[in-house]
């Protein structure tokens, strides 16, 4: 699915989303009945609803507005939503499986078209070294691969960087970069001593890029938090977050906090230590929970994270999962349509 590449999930609605093919419940009551007039009494001091209609149209009450609609179209009508409904709920599912699958599902989306990675592996534990160059491998070749100008910059008392200044993404310039990350050495230290600072100011410098991508492993010790947070301010670019086995729930918050200072995104993964399958997209009025089998997947969110997954896509997900929701619970309007009408 190249073609999602570079388009964030607000954009994706837009050119796909229930709006856009007029398919939202507001939008296709409108075509399939009308409202249930409703005038003020002034004896009662209150909206009173007509009922001249009563027992001649289905019914459906609305939780959205809080309307009563009388359904006066043919059962083959609700029938066609019903398959326009059921293709909404197919793309969506797929958008979602394509958003939690391979790199997204470490790395988030990477929208922009030039960018500098910088990577901080100071709180890194050794037996998290492979997994963390397999990860950035996968980001590399699943999305960088897709821009056109890239830079890595890693995080160390003297900041060290791949290039002097993003390159052209090329078939060699990927295969390159790959191999100065498997090349790069980390000497663990008793204490975190470095601050990812530098590294980002650095990385700022570059006038040809659009965005940062922080890469941290781990936590961020608190006194560095702040130092963090004010010197972001100074960079010209968003500063967009990625956070990878976090420890505890304050970095999160941290680098959640670090991202929206800057008008960018955040993002979160935590390695799995087992398969598991798991329902985290069920919702009230639903006929059945859906699952995602985490087998596919080569990690988990943060444990923390988990009743939150939709939003700790960077919003991706949840605003997906909204709109399929939606489709979900309206194909429903078929069964109530037909029972009610006695077809």
């Amino acid at each position: 699915m190249a073609e999602q590449s570079l388009l964030s999930s607000e954009r994706w609605l837009q050119l796909h989303g229930l709006k856009s093919k007029k398919l939202t419940l507001k939008q296709i009551l409108s075509q399939i009945g009308f409202p249930q007039s409703e005038d003020y009494v002034t004896s009662l001091r209150r909206l009173v609803a007509s009922r001249y209609a009563d027992g001649l149209f289905p019914q459906i009450y609305t939780a959205e507005d809080g309307r009563l609609y009388n359904l006066t179209a043919k059962t083959e009508l609700i029938c066609q939503f019903v398959d326009y409904l059921t293709q909404a709920v197919e793309s969506y599912k797929q958008r979602m499986d394509w958003l939690t699958s391979g790199s997204r599902q470490i790395f988030g989306v990477i929208l922009e078209q030039r960018v500098t990675i910088v990577l901080d592996f100071g709180d890194v534990l050794m037996e998290e070294l492979n997994l963390c160059r397999d990860a950035l491998k996968m980001v590399l070749q699943e999305q960088v691969a897709l821009i056109t100008r890239f830079n890595m910059i890693w995080v160390s008392a003297e900041p060290v960087k791949w290039q002097e200044y993003a390159i052209l993404v090329t078939e060699h310039s990927i295969a390159a970069a790959i191999s100065w990350i498997e090349k790069m050495t980390f000497e663990p230290k008793p204490v975190r001593e470095v601050s990812g600072l530098d590294a980002l100011l650095e990385a700022g410098k570059d006038k040809t890029i659009e965005a940062i991508y922080y890469f941290v492993v781990g936590d961020v010790p608190q006194e560095f938090q702040k130092l963090l947070l004010t010197g972001v301010l100074e960079i010209p670019y968003p500063v967009c977050t990625v956070s990878f086995n976090a420890r505890g729930e304050e970095t999160i918050a941290f680098l959640k906090d670090l991202s929206t200072k800057t008008h960018s995104r955040f993002h979160a993964f935590a390695e799995r230590t087992e398969c598991e399958e798991f329902s985290a997209f069920s919702t009230e009025g639903v006929d059945g929970s859906m699952t995602w089998n985490s087998r596919k997947l080569k990690g988990r969110l943060p444990p923390e994270f988990q009743m939150h997954f939709l939003k700790t896509l960077a919003l991706d997900g949840e605003i997906i999962w909204k709109n399929m929701a939606a489709s979900i619970i309206m194909t429903n309007l078929k069964s109530h349509y037909i029972v009610r009408a006695g077809n």
